[in-house]
């Protein structure tokens, strides 16, 4: 059971922050950790590709900042794995260098993003869809046109995989001050948000699984997952709330 104080936005910052001061880990190797578990959670969901069947197809919508590299990263390992992958890129002139990074390997190898919402309609060239957009710094309703690949996300009747939390969500509370993803799993990555739990958060997370990232097990509370990167379920109430 995490406790309240494990589970703060400043709390998983200052994570991230001493992984890389501290130990010397670069973002983009705690990027890579967190794609390997969200790629084969996304495989485990649907089933591997193989020569003899047909690849799945994906479509992959990425925002701006670090969750958004963690879709690109995803995508490769998608595309690696034999599955037809499509990505929407929403911020192709983001400033976010590890994102930047996994963006230009996916190009290399002929991924080429789309710069745009999905126009699609119901779509019907895709087997599931992974939300990418927004992560934990999320604070205020998204805006445009964010908020409308949310609104385009939520009108699809095909299983959604959130990254770390249903885009639009608040990490510390739970409120939903503008479009929220309604996500049929997410994986939460390294520590849980509060706001998984809380407030509108457990109407939007659908099932919840947690992926180590590859921070060192001394800035982990002890019950944390640490290694290897491998998705693994959570409880109803992996938070205890109780003051």
């Amino acid at each position: 059971m995490f406790q309240p104080e494990d589970c703060t936005p400043e709390k998983i910052r200052e994570i991230d922050r001493k992984a890389l001061e501290e130990f010397s880990i670069p973002g983009l190797i705690l990027m890579e950790h967190a794609s390997i578990g969200i790629a084969e959670r996304a495989i485990d969901l649907l089933g591997s590709a193989t020569s003899t069947d047909p690849s799945w197809q994906v479509t992959i919508l990425c925002g701006p900042g670090g969750n958004g590299g963690d879709g690109f990263a995803v995508a490769r390992h998608l595309h690696g794995a034999g599955w037809d992958v499509t990505i929407h890129d929403l911020a192709p002139d983001s400033g976010h260098a590890d994102r930047q990074t996994h963006r230009r390997i996916c190009m290399a190898l002929g991924m080429t993003p789309i710069e745009s919402i999905p126009v699609a309609d119901p779509v019907t060239d895709s087997d599931l869809i992974i939300d990418a957009l927004l992560g934990s710094g999320t604070d205020r309703a998204p805006g445009h046109p964010i908020d409308r690949a949310i609104e385009w996300i939520n009108r699809q009747s095909l299983p959604v995989l959130s990254i770390d939390l249903p885009s639009g969500l608040v990490a510390s509370n739970g409120e939903a001050p503008g479009a929220v993803v309604e996500a049929s799993l997410t994986v939460t990555l390294c520590i849980p948000h509060l706001g998984l739990m809380q407030g509108e958060g457990p109407g939007h997370t659908g099932q919840l699984w947690i992926c180590p990232i590859g921070a060192p097990a001394a800035l982990l509370p002890p019950n944390a997952p640490v290694f290897p990167p491998r998705t693994s379920p959570l409880p109803a109430n992996p938070i205890s709330l109780e003051q």
